[in-house]
């Protein structure tokens, strides 16, 4: 693999594979997550990540859009149907945007919904999950986050990262973080393998069905100082 760009890539690589050992360590995302947005991430509690056999700039595309994302972010739940998503002000992920998710349980239709705290095409995406009434995702924790990381290696392929930041909404479920853990865990690697499959499968299509998106970060306003008038 080159030399990586990402802090995190070379000195947290085996936090990927051994769960539990990533809350040990600094956390890897807290100073860019600052840098590129109002709303602090919660605790770190673990990353992994998966390499795809397609290049970044269809990995991004896919992220961002919508079509997909109930699918992979409804991974881990076999009882749950996902049903769609959306996003409520444009047709892509941007900052301030927020992630509309639809699945079915045997209980009936569920909703949640989850803002964009960070989108930086095409090396970084993080939600924060802003309302889960059935406690699909956020079951005994709170200020769940689920932050993407993207970083190109050769021959065409692309490491996908995904990092998990929240914090136990009680005493006692702080006692069962353990568990917690295992579950967030568990739960990043189905995200991770669902949307691996998606992406390979768009890598192979000649016309992938992908919206056009910026793949570069809009460079910073430029402000004229205007005469003063006379």
């Amino acid at each position: 693999m080159a030399t990586s760009r990402w802090p995190f890539s070379a000195a947290l690589l085996t936090v990927c594979f051994v769960p539990g050992l990533a809350r040990a360590q600094a956390d890897p995302w807290a100073a860019r997550a600052r840098a590129l947005s109002d709303t602090p991430l919660a605790t770190f509690q673990g990353e992994d990540c998966v390499s795809i056999h397609a290049p970044r700039s269809i990995v991004w595309r896919l992220l961002v859009a919508p079509e997909y994302a109930a699918a992979w972010f409804f991974a881990d739940s076999p009882k749950l149907k996902p049903r769609g998503a959306h996003y409520k002000k444009g047709p892509t992920a941007e900052k301030g945007d927020v992630l509309s998710l639809e699945a079915t349980t045997s209980e009936g239709p569920r909703h949640l919904d989850l803002s964009v705290i960070v989108a930086a095409p095409p090396d970084m995406l993080s939600f924060l999950v802003r309302s889960d009434d059935a406690d699909i995702l956020d079951k005994g924790i709170e200020r769940l986050s689920f932050t993407f990381g993207l970083e190109s290696v050769p021959n065409g392929v692309t490491d996908l990262y995904l990092a998990s930041h929240y914090d136990s909404d009680s005493p006692f479920a702080a006692i069962l973080s353990p568990v917690a853990a295992r579950h967030q865990h568990e739960r990043r690697l189905a995200i991770l393998k669902m949307f691996r499959l998606i992406a390979e499968e768009a890598a192979r299509q000649k016309y992938p069905p992908l919206h056009e998106v910026a793949l570069t970060a809009p460079p910073p306003p430029v402000y004229k100082t205007l005469p003063p008038r006379k």
